[in-house]
């Protein structure tokens, strides 16, 4: 699925005064990410508030960035929920606004058995042509996609990856040795040179929002052998990463991105913005390193 590209970023959302979804800023900001480095864009993923978004909101935003990008670069629509009988819906809506593929979620809260994982995945992609990428992150949904379990999912003909964010990087090289053709995304961004190295596809990352530039120079690096440059560009990269995750995430890097000029509004609640001085932590971190837009001092 080399087609879906190796660096995805992981949208947020923009909002409104008002709190409405803001479909121009949505597209505008797809577009500089793409300029900016990026294969494409998940939509309504977790750093998109998802959960916080009617289906309504969510079809639209999938038809305005798919429009916005034409076929220069790669859409997958965040479908998945932790009811099976609602992310066939969403699944099927995504493929009629036209999208490249489907990212679905390990089911959050209920904490279901493995063979409850399975049959959820299988129903996704059962309902749709277009191909589905799991996610597998245990610290938000509460429960960890076994080795197994990603392996008889792969089994299904449309289910083309993953992205990986349970920080087991054990976990991960047992899914490529066992699979070699079946896709993996890293999707916490200071595993990206960890799993690159073990010959991981890509990355579904947060912080492509500000240095995908500089990710696809160190995955370039890796793929041609030069590791140390490519651990030079890691070892930077970890302290922005860990700043944009500060207050959690979405929470973060939407701040950030309103403080580089962004209209993207304030998140949806639970969501919030950090505290003034978290705030200036994480921006006088962010102002150490060279990004794809502008920094004012």
């Amino acid at each position: 699925m080399a087609e879906l590209g190796r660096l995805l970023t992981a949208m947020v959302t923009p909002y409104t005064p008002d709190g409405a979804v803001d479909y121009a800023h949505a597209r505008r900001l797809a577009a500089h990410l793409v300029r900016a480095g990026n294969d494409g864009v998940v939509v309504t993923g977790t750093t998109g508030e998802a959960p916080l978004l009617s289906d309504d909101e969510k079809t639209r935003l999938w038809e305005e960035v798919r429009q916005e990008l034409g076929g220069a670069a790669t859409v997958v629509a965040g479908a998945g929920t932790n009811d099976t009988h609602h992310s066939v819906a969403l699944a099927r809506r995504a493929e009629q606004a036209g999208v490249d593929a489907i990212l679905a979620v390990v089911p959050y809260y209920l904490k279901p058995p493995q063979e409850g994982i399975f049959q959820h995945f299988r129903a996704i992609a059962e309902s749709t042509h277009l191909p589905v990428i799991l996610y597998n992150v245990p610290g938000r949904v509460g429960v960890n996609m076994t080795v197994d379990t990603v392996l008889r999912c792969a089994e299904i003909s449309n289910v083309v990856g993953i992205k990986e964010a349970n920080g087991d990087l054990a976990h991960s090289a047992a899914i490529l040795d066992a699979r070699p053709g079946f896709i993996l995304w890293s999707g916490n961004d200071n595993d990206n040179f960890h799993l690159w190295c073990m010959g991981a596809w890509g990355a579904i990352s947060v912080t492509a929002h500000l240095v995908a530039g500089q990710q696809r120079e160190m995955l370039g690096h890796v793929l041609a052998g030069r590791l140390p440059e490519a651990a030079t560009i890691h070892r930077r990269l970890c302290r922005l990463t860990d700043a944009c995750f500060a207050n959690g995430s979405p929470s973060t890097i939407r701040y950030v991105l309103r403080q580089l000029g962004f209209v993207i509004g304030a998140p949806r609640l639970p969501v919030v913005e950090p505290d003034e001085a978290v705030g200036a932590r994480v921006m006088a971190e962010v102002r150490r390193h060279r990004l794809d837009v502008p920094v004012s001092a």
